[in-house]
């Protein structure tokens, strides 16, 4: 019988590699884990070498097989937490520089931050400030500002390199009006916004974890589009805020607090899954609202998207 071991190769790896990163979607697999696996990638050199060496004997297609198992669970994996696996390097940066500036009554903020960790906190008055570094001396973020905008970017080697790891600790003012733009890559994320005034709050992360807290922060819209990586949001009581939230090869866990009146509108798919159908809310077609959304004052409305996924409405062990 012959065999066509490309179609098997790439059958088994494919199978392997969704296996996998469901599994981590589905909480099967701990992400931490799966992210230390990856300082065992010489393995794929192996099987590829195995593989080759094994082609031409009647023991080709065992290695055909192993080869697409082992590749197949690093893409998994891969997929799971994302590239910032193997491509955030260097050292934790130290001795941070800081640097700030003064806002008017309304500021936009952007945010574009690749490998590290990034901290958004809420301050007093109309100073912001931003207190940064990379691995090197000379690799912190690029900054430009006046009273009516504040763009903080990453430098161009911040993928690779000894000097891609970064940290930013970044302060916002609660007296002006604020416009936020965030895209973390590769990175640690959290975000207080308690105390703030937000017309809108758009977050773009790409392979890693990001939390908010909204509590006690005033969001008008929010914007959460997830791509391999993890989400935490937590709302407090008494919000008014209209949500748009996307994840892909990913998972977001909502926490709200008691007397939130929300509604949710999604579309489960055989690729995305959610605990709605388990949270108390009522469902009426593709909407689950808490009893009297109608009625309350104040109301939290998510309209919820979701591709290779998972969404958890205060999930047992919270948001963190």
């Amino acid at each position: 019988m012959r065999y066509h071991r490309g179609l098997i190769f790439w059958g088994l790896a494919l199978i392997t590699g969704g296996a996998v990163a469901l599994a981590a979607q589905q909480g099967y697999l701990d992400r931490d884990l799966l992210a230390k696996a990856w300082r065992l990638w010489p393995l794929i050199l192996i099987a590829i070498g195995l593989a080759i060496l094994l082609s031409r004997t009647p023991f080709a297609v065992i290695g055909t097989i192993a080869a697409a198992l082992v590749i197949g669970a690093a893409g998994g994996a891969l997929v799971a937490v994302g590239p910032g696996v193997v491509s955030c390097g260097g050292p934790e940066p130290i001795d941070l520089t800081t640097l700030d500036g003064t806002f008017g009554d309304q500021a936009r903020v952007g945010l574009d931050f690749n490998c590290g960790t990034l901290n958004v906190g809420m301050v007093d008055g109309s100073r912001w400030s931003v207190a940064s570094r990379g691995a090197r001396a000379d690799s912190g973020p690029t900054i430009n500002d006046d009273s009516r905008h504040l763009d903080v970017s990453h430098p161009d080697d911040s993928w690779f390199g000894p000097g891609s790891r970064q940290v930013w600790n970044i302060k916002l003012p609660m007296a002006p009006t604020l416009e936020l733009d965030v895209a973390p890559n590769a990175a640690d994320t959290r975000i207080d916004l308690g105390g703030g005034h937000f017309t809108s709050v758009a977050l773009h992360p790409n392979a890693g974890s990001i939390f908010i807290d909204l509590t006690d922060a005033h969001v008008d819209d929010l914007t959460l589009a997830l791509n391999a990586g993890s989400a935490s949001v937590v709302i407090g009581p008494g919000s008014d805020l209209n949500a748009t939230m996307n994840v892909n090869a990913g998972s977001i866990d909502v926490c709200t607090a008691e007397g939130v009146a929300l509604r949710v509108t999604a579309d489960p798919n055989l690729t995305f899954s959610t605990n709605l159908d388990e949270s108390g809310l009522v469902q009426t077609g593709d909407d689950w609202s808490t009893p009297g959304y109608a009625d309350a004052a104040a109301k939290v409305h998510i309209d919820l998207e979701g591709n290779a996924g998972s969404f958890t409405l205060n999930p047992e062990e919270g948001c963190s």
